[in-house]
């Protein structure tokens, strides 16, 4: 009677033994599964790069912007801008480029990346002699004065000559030393142009500096004087804390003078 009961006490405690190393062994080899569980990788691909003129004249600007396709978080990623020949302005998908006062075939080129993996693309355009279309520069590399809750720069525009074509108004305009977002309008002649739109460095805005083209073929349609204004509205007034790098009339000419 003695011997069969420690028989039984030693039958299951080998029956607990073993259901215990069966379920380390499950435990091992699903742990072991996970470790061969590749890392998955976002997908970045800049799918087009494209300029605004695929030929322009010595000293004349375009807009370069590059289509990007990105499944992670677009704010982590970081752009890298090189030309042959030019200058590159702005940063961020959107920018300027300037061309050299040297004829030729030159190439601009992006490369972007999230740190991990990039992607990049490269165009190229022709620079001629003479200007391709023709502009008037309304003003360029003034900062607005910072002295109202609505600041404006304002210019009194003469228009000579049209091209017939579409006519684009065009404008730069950078975060200086203001640390936040401000609002922006355009104005011709009192109509609404550009609506009230954020601008700056902070999401979702538009990057530290802000680049646009904006059709204005409906306001400014005959030979005469325009009032062109530019509304900030920021977040802190500062001094010298957001600059219009360049606005300019593509399509026309004639003469800018700044208002007071």
């Amino acid at each position: 009677m003695i011997y069969h009961r420690k028989f039984q006490w030693s039958f299951l405690d080998m029956r607990a033994v073993v259901i215990i190393i069966f379920v380390l062994l499950i435990i091992i080899t699903i742990a072991g599964c996970g470790e061969d569980v590749p890392t998955i990788l976002e997908t970045l691909n800049v799918s087009d790069l494209q300029a605004r003129e695929q030929v322009v004249g010595i000293g004349d600007t375009t807009t370069i912007e590059a289509t990007v396709f990105y499944t992670g978080d677009p704010t982590v990623l970081m752009y890298t801008w090189s030309t042959t020949g030019g200058t590159i302005r702005g940063t961020g998908s959107k920018v300027t480029y300037q061309a050299p006062n040297t004829p030729g075939v030159y190439s601009i080129s992006v490369k972007v990346t999230d740190g991990a993996i990039s992607s990049g693309r490269t165009i190229e355009l022709r620079v001629t002699q003479n200007p391709t279309t023709i502009s008037l520069i309304i003003d360029q590399d003034t900062h607005f004065p910072a002295e109202n809750i609505k600041d404006k720069l304002s210019y009194d525009v003469k228009i000579t000559k049209l091209s017939g074509e579409k006519l684009m108004l065009h404008f730069e305009i950078t975060q200086d030393k203001d640390q936040f977002d401000a609002f922006l309008s355009i104005e011709i002649n009192g109509k609404s142009v550009l609506p009230e739109m954020a601008i700056g460095n902070e999401i979702p805005s538009t990057g530290k500096i802000t680049i646009r083209d904006i059709d204005v073929s409906n306001v400014i349609k005959t030979l005469g004087r325009y009032t062109i204004t530019f509304y900030i509205r920021p977040g802190n007034r500062v001094q010298n804390g957001w600059l219009l790098n360049e606005a300019r009339l593509i399509g026309a000419e004639g003469s800018s003078d700044p208002q007071q």
